[in-house]
């Protein structure tokens, strides 16, 4: 998440306010917390790095909108925040006050609520376009192999979901084929961002299990 809060700086057109400077201060906070937890740290608290970058793309499109910022300022602005948390913590979450955490995720919950979970279909599609993305960057390794069982499974799993619902054979292919059009399109548009995490599939994996 931090990595991706990569600027270029340029002067801000319009002074934050106190409301948005905390918005942006919790993204710093949150950014902080996520990257400890992918080091198998900072495990009380609730795993934040796809719903923390989610509440980072909402703050930034609110400031840009509400203050004239370019998505650079934003990004600068966000940066600077983190790199102050981490002078005044030595960079570990551990130091972050538990209160300002807790506050921080309170604001995410409110203005960037979790997403419902995927449906079979999509969680076919998301699992699907991980193994292509594995496959191509590896190769046909042992953890591409399992994305591709995985995603067999959930491909026929959603196939009888949709069944089940009374859609014909060709009403299921094209369920499935605009299903996946609409992740690759999402996807695409996350990477475009500099913002937003990737998909996060982990929630199909239980939907995969026998």
């Amino acid at each position: 998440m931090i990595a991706g809060l990569v600027a270029t700086a340029g002067a801000p057109q319009t002074p934050l306010n106190v409301d948005q400077q905390r918005q942006i201060g919790c993204v710093a906070t949150l950014a902080i917390v996520a990257s400890e937890q992918t080091r198998g740290r900072a495990s009380e608290w609730p795993a934040l790095q796809a719903r923390g970058a989610r509440f980072a793309q909402v703050v930034g499109e609110r400031v840009m909108k509400e203050a004239g910022w370019t998505k650079e300022q934003v990004r600068d602005a966000i940066l600077a925040s983190v790199a102050a948390r981490q002078a005044q913590t030595k960079g570990a979450s551990a130091d972050l006050p538990d209160n300002e955490v807790r506050d921080c995720i309170a604001m995410m919950d409110a203005q960037a609520p979790a997403p419902p979970p995927p449906t079979l279909p999509q969680c076919a599609a998301m699992v699907t376009a991980a193994y292509e993305e594995v496959r191509a960057r590896d190769g046909q390794t042992a953890g591409a192999k399992d994305l591709k069982t995985i995603a067999s499974v959930l491909h026929y799993r959603a196939r009888e979901a949709l069944r089940a619902k009374g859609m014909s054979g060709s009403e299921v292919d094209r369920e499935m084929a605009q299903t996946r059009e609409a992740i690759a399109a999402e996807a695409k548009r996350r990477v475009a961002d500099d913002v937003s995490a990737g998909l996060d599939y982990s929630p199909c994996l239980e939907m995969a299990r026998p």
